[in-house]
């Protein structure tokens, strides 16, 4: 690997297809080693055909030396050995300076197809290990359920830890550690009953008393975990023996069952070694291996490579695949797989948002999942946005349809505005403010991380974007987000929408929470207080050779069903 960093240094110092003339002293100088090994050094690019070397012999005279390969394709193949032996970070220094470059991105992206994907591979005793490897885009920066906060990081736990209850295919929620329940006639009080024998992947069996803990550590936490709401529901929790559990919630909540399917409701043992609510914890044990009773047990982690194995024990059957390598890449590629690939990232042989010249070998499917970019007002804030006239203003800026966008008052300056998002969206919101601009707004944009997100930031700011995943979890995410909406709204307003957000949450027909939902939804966007902005599909493409595809309720592929015909898989590397 260090002639391909001495060849950058060359190309850094002489440039491309041009010659230079120079000695190997000015070479040695450069690259700092002595005469002889530079002179071994050129040899070995000669010979890679990198170089052409036409030496002058005799004291002064200088040799004319040629760079025959772009900068961008060895710092491509010095990327590609670095993740064979997973030295990342020492890669991604080396190549920063190409990471715009399309042609590197092409090299890169064209060996990634054949790292990732299926592969069969030698296990300790010669055993065949059917592996899948993934590269992800994104930095796994927690997989505690109490912790996440990105889609892919909900994937990968999805896969390690199960609820009370899931969501099949065709998005009814069914059986999962627990086998059955029942509700009381005030819709108060449920009783799960656990299943028996079900083990944690550290061998431990699951008991009511892990369920007690879990929803115990949740409700603590001072974090604002996604759907906070519907756990502070919950008057109080009891393990009246070691397989049924009792929840008493405050309130009638139809949304508490779809609550327990998710991954914030997703089941810990009770001797979990994270402290609800602690900061420092998750700087200190983020990485540390999660334990629950999924498919795949996590056996290797660290801010390169997720490794998942599958848990022989596993309650509901064996996963068909043996082993799931998740690779954290340290570059953005630029990729046109649309806007949702910024937030997450795309797969090979399973891939989400693929490009649309993917190749006539992929099959794309769509898994009814959404992603709609919206944009809402801060009217609690006193600003320009209080005035709804102005609200309506900005809404015409923004989509410049065919509305009037004169201004509707007199403007001796521009309008100051704060637009807050976050880091994947930054390139929307620079485009939002551009067209402010034209009509007399000064536009400052502020972007922070999902956790500076949610809090103090949207209620400084006058305008907020972000996005609301559609997916089978929808009445979830939209009460979520109106909840979380009429926080940065003015008293009046928000007092309406939490009222019809609690007519929603005791409705039990699903077609009565729908149209309260949509009630709500038509009441923001009549008063300008929220902007559809976009809304795209997520689609997979997968390769013929993927079998039992399926999908769970956030769209994501279900790894415990898929598997590879043999024949399908290249073995070895």
């Amino acid at each position: 690997m260090k002639l391909h960093q001495q060849y950058l240094l060359l190309h850094n110092r002489f440039g491309y297809m041009a010659e230079h003339e120079a000695t190997l002293s000015d070479l040695a100088e450069l690259l700092d080693c002595t005469h002889r090994n530079t002179l071994t050094i050129v040899k070995k690019m000669a010979a890679c055909s990198w170089i052409r070397w036409i030496s002058q012999r005799g004291r002064g005279r200088r040799s004319t030396l040629t760079l025959l390969v772009p900068a961008e394709q060895i710092a491509a193949e010095y990327m590609m050995q670095a993740l064979n032996r997973r030295e990342l970070q020492q890669a991604a220094e080396q190549v920063r300076a190409f990471s715009s470059s399309t042609m590197m991105q092409e090299h890169l992206n064209q060996w990634l197809l054949g790292y990732s994907g299926h592969h069969t591979e030698a296990g300790e005793h010669n055993e065949c290990i059917d592996t899948l490897r993934l590269p992800l885009q994104q930095q796994l920066h927690a997989l505690d359920p109490l912790y996440i906060n990105l889609l892919a990081e909900s994937f990968v736990t999805s896969h390690v830890f199960d609820g009370l209850v899931q969501r099949n295919e065709q998005g009814d929620i069914i059986p999962c550690l627990a086998h059955t329940w029942d509700i009381s006639k005030d819709r108060k009080t449920w009783l799960f009953h656990l299943r028996k024998g079900v083990l944690f992947h550290n061998g431990q069996l699951l008991t009511a008393e892990d369920v007690v803990c879990t929803f115990a550590r949740l409700q603590s936490t001072e974090r604002r975990t996604l759907y906070r709401d519907v756990s502070k529901q919950i008057m109080s929790i009891e393990a009246l023996n070691s397989l049924t559990v009792c929840f008493r919630l405050k309130t009638p909540h139809e949304l508490f069952l779809p609550f327990l399917s998710t991954s914030r409701a997703a089941i810990v043992p009770s001797d979990s070694t994270m402290e609800s609510g602690s900061e420092q914890s998750v700087g200190t044990s983020a990485l540390q291996k999660p334990v629950g009773t999924g498919p795949f047990k996590v056996t290797l982690w660290d801010e390169h490579l997720c490794r998942l194995e599958a848990f022989p024990a596993y309650f509901q059957g064996r996963a068909h695949l043996d082993r799931v390598d998740i690779l954290q890449i340290p570059w953005s590629a630029k990729t046109e797989r649309g806007d949702y690939a910024e937030a997450e990232t795309p797969f090979f042989h399973l891939v989400h948002n693929p490009a649309t010249a993917a190749g006539t070998d992929w099959t794309q499917i769509s898994a009814g999942v959404t992603v709609r970019k919206l944009l809402t007002c801060n009217t609690q804030k006193t600003g320009p946005l209080s005035d709804p006239e102005i609200r309506a203003h900005v809404h015409a800026c923004i989509t410049e349809g065919n509305q009037s966008t004169e201004i509707p008052f007199a403007l001796d300056e521009p309008i100051p505005l704060q637009l807050a998002t976050i880091p994947q969206y930054r390139k929307d919101a620079v485009l939002i403010a551009g067209r402010l601009e034209k009509y007399g707004y000064a536009c400052k944009i502020h972007t922070a991380t999902m956790e500076q997100f949610k809090g103090q930031l949207r209620l400084e700011s006058d305008l907020i974007l972000f996005s609301l995943i559609r997916d089978r979890d929808e009445e979830l995410r939209r009460s979520d987000l109106y909840l979380t909406l009429s926080e940065h709204l003015d008293e009046s307003t928000q007092t309406s929408v939490q009222t019809m957000l609690q007519t929603v949450i005791e409705s039990a027909l699903t077609a009565d929470r729908a149209a309260g939902l949509e009630q709500i939804e038509q009441f923001l966007l009549d008063r300008n207080l929220m902007f559809h902005l976009s809304e795209k599909p997520v689609e997979t493409a997968y390769l013929p050779s993927v079998r039992g595809l399926s999908f769970n309720s956030q769209g994501w592929v279900n790894l415990r069903h898929i598997w590879f015909p043999s024949g399908s898989a290249s073995v070895g590397d």
